[in-house]
């Protein structure tokens, strides 16, 4: 029995010279990289992150050395006394925050800007990550927008008929974007810029009247009413892509997408209401602008051939309804308009206008919409 308490004796003043030991050693090495000046050295980095590093078992070790009573009540650790080998190649990382197996560290000693730098993961061109994809059609353009092509260049596809099938879908990625309030369609809006939660009064009312009139002139909707901007705003272009990728993929009949919104170029009502309203034969209307993404932002190598279909839309509304229209939106953001080659963001009116002028519009677009794709259904 005295021969192996002795034992353990001698075990323990050996830790504990080895811990001193490498304790000093580390210092020492401390303050010789303290003496280089180092732009953003190691030693800025916070506490916790190198507590989280740390081995989960290290300071149960050091405690049941220094309290072996301890013992009994505590589970053992796999490995209870830590060799040299292990205190080696922890213990100047714990003291000084300086990873002495880490190589980049010492080329940061000798190139003090590689300490400061932020590195990101990069990213293989090409690929989207679109749940932290943010767009907004409302927000103005950074920088000139994009040059629109040669009308002349751009070949379009032609309709194929469909039997009874969809062949447009209609969806709303702000699905809770809604009017100026009216009589005929009084609610109260969730916040200033025009939302609420009840549908009867949003842009899905304005595509039901498109879905119901394209419908009647022979043309087969597809209306879906997911909602996308509840409860995160910034994720609705991420939330509609899934949908619309689901929905295609169950219907591929479909060949015309229309994302239905309504404008706000201004945050004044009034204002917006002065940009967004036009009046034909004492009946006033809201106007009606095309949204085109290009492949300036992500890959969308049919963004030509949805802005010759934009073209198509607006000329016959012109011809039907002339002041109706506003000018093409180029935009840099694609909007989801990579998924068809007939892909539209349309803007119907803005907060200043109310619903019922709206609606009046979804009608003048059905009609517009119903005659641009007779004359592609045409061989």
């Amino acid at each position: 029995m005295l021969k192996v308490r002795i034992i353990k004796i001698r075990k323990m003043i050996l830790c504990v010279i080895t811990f001193f030991l490498l304790l000093a050693a580390t210092s020492g090495f401390a303050f010789i990289k303290k003496s280089v000046t180092v732009i953003g050295s190691m030693e800025k980095r916070k506490g916790l992150e190198i507590v989280d590093n740390l081995d989960s078992m290290f300071f149960q070790k050091i405690f049941l050395l220094t309290i072996p009573a301890a013992r009994a009540s505590m589970p053992q650790p796999k490995e209870f006394f830590f060799g040299f080998k292990e205190a080696l190649f922890k213990f100047p990382q714990y003291k000084m925050n300086f990873d002495v197996f880490e190589p980049k560290n010492y080329l940061a000693l000798q190139i003090p800007l590689m300490d400061v730098m932020e590195i990101e993961p990069a990213t293989t061109p090409g690929i989207e990550l679109p749940s932290e994809t943010v767009e907004n059609e409302h927000n103005p353009p950074e920088g000139p927008p994009p040059a629109p092509p040669e009308e002349e260049d751009i070949e379009i596809e032609r309709i194929t008929p469909a039997a009874g099938k969809p062949i447009v879908l209609i969806y709303h990625t702000h699905t809770t974007e809604s009017y100026m309030p009216s009589t005929a369609y009084n609610y109260q809006p969730r916040d200033q810029a025009f939302h609420t939660n009840d549908l009867r009064f949003t842009v899905v009312r304005v595509g039901e009247v498109l879905s119901s009139e394209l419908n009647k002139l022979g043309v087969t909707v597809l209306h879906d009413k997911t909602v996308h901007d509840v409860p995160t705003y910034m994720y609705s272009y991420s939330n509609s892509l899934k949908t619309l990728e689901k929905v295609l993929k169950e219907n591929p009949s479909i060949q015309v997408v229309l994302d239905i919104h309504r404008d706000a170029p201004v945050s004044d009502p009034q204002k917006a209401r002065e940009m967004t309203t036009v009046k034909i034969e004492n009946k006033y209307y809201s106007r009606i602008m095309f949204v085109v993404g290009t492949d300036k932002t992500f890959p969308h190598p049919h963004w030509k051939e949805n802005y010759k279909f934009a073209l198509l839309l607006q000329k016959k509304l012109e011809e039907l309804y002339p002041g109706i229209t506003r000018e093409i939106d180029l935009r840099q953001e694609r909007f989801n308009q990579h998924v068809s080659k007939k892909a539209l963001l349309v803007e119907i009116g803005s907060h200043g206008n109310t619903m019922e002028e709206s609606m009046e519009s979804a009608r003048v677009l059905a009609k517009a919409l119903s005659e641009v794709l007779k004359d592609l259904n045409k061989p």
